[in-house]
């Protein structure tokens, strides 16, 4: 019982993550109108705070293998909450006139730099956190529950802004700091676990197998092909379905929403009943395939909702399969965790540079990056089965 409390508040703390990201999204036309700051510059606060995520990762992972995962989640859990707070704070300052806008630029780039370099030990601590706590042969529905959880926080995050809004256009804001703030209290009623012990160290591979390498690129390929696919839903909307700008905000927030949660539900409901991680793995990369080619081919018609959901229900069984996969014999889960958060913010990032690139340069095929990224995919998981098949032990005829 306590430990099935232990694993709701990581849950909880992932879930808080993912429903803050998106809140700040949702708010991007209501900052810009009140705040004096335009499109492009909150984009480069965006990626500023990206880029310091993406690097922070493994060095938060490394040192929660070292000194345990609660110190260092409280760390970062603190350092995002008081970069939340000045965020804020300087939002409001701009939107009542306190500030000019060239004189806070300086101090929302801080915030960001700050926000990103602690937000960075949230997901690799929480990851490794719930394995240690768990059963061995858990790992693929311990991740899965971790996944779901990140996808619920994403799913109810435009539910948490709605009511707000009725207050004031920029009380939504105020979740960026309640979030972490529960996240943060939370944390402190989690039980310590300690890091890697000295002879575990010494034992501890210094390198990875081929196949580990292959699903590492895999995570980061696959991470691509989402990222090309959110920056590229907006415009295909008013493009290909004659939608208004306005129009095509709200149905592309929607349908965030939407995958979210059929992600959730997809995670709690069919992928923890899975034994074997390597079978949700596969099951995962036959969907996105499917479900890519699916998309591609319908697309400006409304059978392409169709291959959308497979597509998603694709990504929900892959992301907790390779994770599970290379948790396997691992001992410092940090630093493992630490390089796949790497792999999975460097993937959106290039993403959203190459789904945007693409589409000015060849709009009629909005979709072709994607279809690359994930003909890598499938081709990466048969040289990777291969390899395994080939290295697996032969049973010999008595």
């Amino acid at each position: 019982m306590r430990k099935s409390l232990h694993f709701q508040k990581i849950n909880w703390i992932v879930a808080s993550q993912g429903a803050a990201q998106v809140i700040l999204l949702t708010q991007i036309p209501l900052i810009i109108e009140y705040c004096g700051l335009d499109l492009a510059t909150l984009g480069a606060l965006v990626a500023v705070s990206t880029f310091c995520l993406m690097i922070a990762g493994p060095i938060w992972g490394e040192l929660g293998d070292k000194i345990g995962r609660k110190p260092i989640l409280l760390a970062g859990l603190s350092g995002a909450l008081l970069s939340q707070i000045l965020f804020v704070a300087l939002l409001v300052a701009l939107a009542q006139g306190y500030l000019e806008t060239d004189t806070a630029l300086v101090a929302l780039v801080a915030s960001r730099i700050l926000y990103g370099l602690n937000a960075a030990a949230i997901f690799p601590c929480c990851q490794a956190w719930a394995l240690e706590l768990g059963e061995k042969n858990q790992q693929l529905s311990i991740l899965s529950g971790i996944s779901a959880a990140a996808n619920l926080g994403r799913g109810l995050g435009p539910l948490l802004a709605l009511p707000t809004l009725l207050v004031g256009s920029l009380w939504p804001l105020l979740w960026l700091v309640l979030l972490p703030f529960s996240a943060l209290t939370l944390t402190l009623f989690l039980p310590r676990v300690p890091g890697c012990t000295i002879a575990e160290k010494k034992v501890e591979k210094t390198h990875f197998p081929t196949t580990t390498i292959g699903l590492f690129a895999i995570a980061l390929l696959g991470t691509v092909s989402i990222g090309q696919l959110q920056v590229v839903m907006g415009p295909v909307l008013q493009d290909l379905y004659g939608l208004s700008a306005l129009e095509a905000s709200s149905t592309t927030a929607i349908l965030l929403a939407a995958v979210a949660i059929c992600g959730f539900f997809v995670q709690m409901l069919l992928v923890r009943k899975i034994a074997r991680p390597l079978i949700s793995f596969v099951i995962g990369v036959l969907c996105i395939c499917l479900g890519t080619t699916s998309l591609s081919l319908a697309l400006g018609s409304s059978l392409a909702v169709l291959g959308l959901i497979l597509f998603v229900i694709g990504i929900a069984f892959l992301v907790p399969g390779y994770s599970a996969l290379l948790s396997q014999g691992q001992q410092r889960n940090g630093r493992l965790f630490g390089l796949l958060s790497l792999m999975h913010t460097g993937g959106y990032t290039i993403g959203f540079a190459m789904g945007g690139w693409l589409y000015e340069k060849s709009p009629s095929q909005p979709l072709a990056g994607m279809l690359l990224s994930v003909s890598l995919i499938a081709v990466l998981t048969l040289i990777s089965l291969a390899i395994s098949w080939k290295k697996a032990p032969k049973v010999s005829a008595t």
